[in-house]
């Protein structure tokens, strides 16, 4: 999961409880657009957590190695 997933996901909990009716798309929009204005110091304890993540999945799948199938035709 990258910082901006992260990001996303805490706030778009949020969102949804302060606007129920408001459709997916308009909340993937507003936050890319929020997550563009963040600073660096704003973005830093979601890249910190992005990379705890990261660390964490390592640890527990070591030998994990992503393989993408191809789709039949």
């Amino acid at each position: 999961m990258n910082a901006f997933m992260v990001f996303s996901q805490l706030e778009r909990r949020k969102i949804v409880q302060l606007a129920p009716d408001m459709h997916n798309a308009e909340i993937s929009k507003y936050l890319g657009a929020r997550w563009k204005r963040l600073s660096e110091i704003e973005r830093r304890p979601f890249i910190d957590e992005a990379e705890r993540l990261k660390m964490l999945h390592l640890r527990e799948y070591p030998d994990y190695k992503y393989k993408p199938r191809k789709r039949a035709k």
